[in-house]
């Protein structure tokens, strides 16, 4: 019976995201260029395509699944509010990676943006993305709460360029930066969310940051940066601890305070999202002992860290990895 349900919403789910998807990225590109034109530059390419494939596909893949829960679908209002979230987050990336802007300069253009003077076209359309944002916001005292982690978080992770920083610290800013910048978008949405659905946005943002440091392992390498997947020494162990990260997850859908059958759908899409993580571990068993133990990552060819999810095998073993987690 379960079989029949997790395929009819698999298939469902596939179509649905593939089709809305490209519906996203023609409404997020005809904003997007609408918001250019009215501030008066462009994004370069990278931050632009950046923005639309966050945004359409977060809308499908997430937003729905969450609204769904409400029998509906997201409406026009949410999707404008979380392309313009897409857009702070992009552009406060920007000035975080590319030292744009020095910690105090994006603490005062988040927090104190009333006196913080636009310099640049970025500068200028993140700040009016974000004053857009907060007029949207309901709970806004808690929203800036959760936006000072997310900041903490991002500022903490400088140090993940410094060779010196501990696991402990690494896995603090790995969880609260993923947790939180996710979190972020709930309050985008036009109702009310519980408590516990709101965890369960954090949950999966852990999930998240976690699965996108493993399938960044290589690049992080080059680049010199720390985070835990780069620095495993035993697979076993980090397949168990990403799995508690996956059970925690699940006991926030089963908390959610709506009836259980109305929350498969929810809980098949968001295991479908921890399946990638769990396909990128699996690759790297592949490559270590048979007590777990794995060579020196950066001394690993590339081939043998990038997951390539485009071919067929790799697709269907997402479909078996997403329904032994829904399943259970």
């Amino acid at each position: 019976m379960y079989f029949l349900k997790f395929t009819y919403w698999v298939v469902y789910k596939a179509f649905y995201i593939f089709f809305k998807k490209k519906q996203q990225v023609k409404f997020g590109e005809n904003l997007l260029n609408a918001l250019q034109l009215k501030h008066q530059g462009n994004f370069d390419e990278r931050t632009f395509k950046k923005i639309i494939f966050g945004y359409s596909i977060q809308i499908p893949a997430i937003y729905d699944a969450f609204v769904g829960l409400y029998n509906r679908k997201s409406s026009k209002q949410e999707c404008t509010n979380l392309l313009h979230y897409f857009i702070c987050s992009s552009v406060f990336d920007n000035f975080f990676d590319r030292a744009e802007l020095s910690d105090s300069e994006i603490y005062a253009i988040t927090f104190d943006s009333q006196n913080f003077t636009p310099k640049s076209f970025e500068q200028r359309i993140g700040l009016a993305a974000h004053h857009y944002t907060l007029s949207k916001v309901k709970e806004k005292e808690e929203y800036l709460s959760i936006l000072k982690r997310a900041f903490d978080a991002q500022a903490a992770s400088r140090k993940q360029f410094d060779k010196s920083i501990t696991n402990e610290e690494i896995e603090w800013i790995t969880k609260e930066k993923g947790g939180c910048a996710l979190q972020l978008c709930c309050y985008y949405l036009e109702i009310q969310n519980s408590i516990q659905e709101k965890k369960t946005w954090y949950a999966l943002g852990e999930v998240i940051q976690f699965t996108n440091d493993l399938y960044d392992i290589y690049r992080d390498i080059q680049n010199g940066l720390e985070t835990i997947p780069n620095r495993l020494g035993n697979i076993i162990n980090f397949k168990t601890y990403f799995i508690n990260l996956i059970d925690n997850l699940k006991n926030e859908i089963a908390n959610i305070p709506i009836k259980s059958n109305k929350k498969l759908p929810l809980k098949i899409s968001l295991m479908g999202i921890a399946a990638f993580g769990i396909i990128a571990i699996e690759q790297l068993e592949k490559i270590a002992d048979k007590k777990g133990n794995l060579p020196n990552l950066k001394t690993v060819s590339r081939k043998l860290l990038i997951v390539d999810m485009e071919k067929p095998k790799m697709l269907l073993k997402w479909v078996k990895v997403t329904y032994n987690l829904s399943k259970h």
